[in-house]
Parts: C-alpha cells; structure tokens; sequence
C-alpha cells in the first residue's frame, strides 16, 4: 500500500503541472515556452504575440485598494510568501516548544535535524566569518534567512496546487460550471516556488545589504566604515580605481544574491516542465495517447525523477549559500584588517 502511494504521489508531481498549466484544454497544443513561462511567473495572464510573450496584470486573490499607490492586493506569490513565513514559525515554534516541555529531553528526529542545521552553521559559518566577539549578534538573522529560503524552496516541490488545478478542471466537468469561474481557478495559475520570483530574492537580499552595511557602521561609526573603502596605504593614483571597484562591489552583492537563488530555483523547474511536457508533445505529434505513454516511460519519467531528487538538493544547497555569502558579508564589514 506504501508502494502505490509513492509511485502514485511521483506520478502526480510529474504529470499534474501539465494539466494544470494547459488548463485542461485538450483541444490547444501544447507549447512548451508558455507552460514554462506559467509555471514560474506569478498569476498573470501571459499571451503569446508573434515569436514572443506578453505577461498582462496579475490576478489578486484578494484585491485591496491602494495606499499612496503602493497595491497591497493578495497575489498568489504573496500568498505563497504568508504561507512560507506561517510554517516556517509555527514548525520551529511547535518543535522548540515541545522539546522544552518534554520531561525525557530527547529531541524527536525533526528536532535533531534542526539542531544539527543550527550547530554547523554556528560553528563553520557564524564563528569563522563574523568572528567570536560578533556572531551572536547576527545569528538570528542568518537562521531566518536560511530557514525561510529553505522551507519556500521545498514547499514548491509539492505539487499542491498543481493537484488544485487537476481537481478544479475535472470537478467543475463533473458539475458542468466553467472551471476558469471557479474559486479554486486563481490558486491553480502562476509559479508555486516563491523563491523563484525575483522580487522576493531582491527583498531578502536588501535586508542583507542593510545588514552587512549596519554592522560596519556600529563597529567603525558612520564616517570610518565609508573610509574602508579606501585602504590605507597605497599610491594616491590608485584610490581613483580602488575605491570605485569596492563601492561597484558592495552594491553587486545583492544582485548576485538575488539572481543566484532566481536563477537556480526557476532553471530546475523550467527542466521538469521541460520533460513533463515531452508526454503531451509525443502524444500531439502521433495523435496517440499510447505513444505519449511510451515516451514517458520511456524519457519524461526517468529525466523528470533525476531532476526532482537535483531540486531537491538545489533547494537545500541554494539556502545555505544565501546563509553563507550574508554571514560573509558580515563579516568583511566587521573585520576589515583580516
């Protein structure tokens, strides 16, 4: 019984986004470049013009009226965020909690994989690059950012909406409504890795611009952390090419960081929609459900299952990098002179 739910749990993450991102409009072809593009965007719609793609205005779940004409209307990826932020408090809440209230206190094994994440990254990222005297100060944010990256990642590798968007099209046939009229209609479109949108990886790497940027300020004060631009020293020729470089390099490290984690968690799943859509594209091209069976078992299914164990592992790698190059960056603001 484990067995059939696991084989039927793999076989609905892969062939879910699929019906899922076409709508279940049988009658269209599929194309790839616009079930990629849907996959990773946030819920708009996009239309094709010619060779190229038009997003349009993005679908709210909940509309709220403008402040100062900033929109504070609920988005799918906003919703995603919220979600993110909720598990992720509550689990290490619920899980500290319980820990503490145990009379035996013996962590439970979600527990111990906390607390191993929590040690190493003490003790072989915190301590060597922010240094003994200051790491304490940063922990809490370096864990958050970590934490939180890593719970987004891993929580768009569940295809929960994806099956949404199976049950809202097959359901609404069932009742005989039009499924885009639906409830359930605005959860099923739009990318469901919220670290995927650039946005969000441009708001965390901000908090980490401003943190490395506070931390240099209260240890050289406001006018000696600006002066470590310029080291001491050298030819003065040379302050004209030195300085521009390192305030050019200071203001690269959050678009690294953003683009680094972009990047790697929309690449992965660009490829599995990639090979998922191969079942589709076959079936289309021989006008046969057999031969679209075939090619999956015998190139869609095998590519999309490497790939899903590499996001996997990506998802992890990606949030510990985040939570490496921010206590790096830390630590060059506090220890200039190593």
């Amino acid at each position: 019984m484990k067995n059939a739910l696991k084989i039927f749990f793999v076989c609905l993450m892969l062939i879910s986004p699929i019906i899922a991102g076409g709508g279940g409009e049988t009658n269209k072809e599929l194309d790839p470049v616009y079930e990629a593009i849907s996959h990773v965007a946030d819920s708009m719609k996009i239309t094709k013009v010619g060779n190229s793609y038009e997003a349009g205005e993005i679908s709210a779940l909940f509309t709220f009226p403008k402040i100062y004409g900033i929109d504070f209307s609920i988005t799918k990826h906003v919703f995603l965020l919220l979600l993110v932020a909720f598990i992720t408090v509550t689990s290490i809440i619920f899980l500290v909690q319980k820990y503490i209230s145990s009379h035996t206190k013996v962590p439970g094994k979600p527990m111990n994989f906390i607390e191993m994440i929590v040690v190493y990254i003490r003790e072989n990222v915190l301590k060597n690059f922010i240094g003994e005297k200051y790491y304490r100060e940063w922990a809490p944010l370096v864990y958050t950012l970590f934490f939180f990256i890593l719970v987004g990642n891993f929580l768009g590798l569940i295809p929960i909406f994806d099956f949404l968007g199976f049950i809202n099209y097959f359901g609404s046939k069932l009742i005989n409504i039009d499924y885009h009229n639906t409830f359930l209609y605005p959860l099923t479109k739009g990318g469901n890795t919220v670290t995927a949108n650039i946005n969000l990886n441009f708001a965390l790497a901000t908090i980490t611009f401003f943190a490395f940027t506070i931390a240099g300020i209260k240890k050289y004060g406001p006018i000696g952390h600006w002066k470590n631009f310029a080291p001491p020293g050298l030819a003065w020729p040379l302050y004209f090419i030195v300085v521009p470089i390192e305030i050019l390099g200071m203001l690269l490290r959050p678009l690294t960081l953003t683009l680094r984690l972009a990047g790697n968690m929309m690449g992965g799943h660009l490829a599995l929609i990639i090979f998922t859509g191969l079942v589709m594209q076959i079936a289309q091209s021989y006008n046969s459900v057999l031969m679209g069976l075939a090619g999956a078992s015998l190139f869609s299914v095998p590519l999309s299952i490497c790939i899903i164990f590499l996001e996997i592992l990506v998802g992890f790698l990606q949030a510990y990098v985040f939570a490496l190059l921010t206590a790096v960056f830390i630590g060059m603001a506090v220890n200039v002179h190593h």
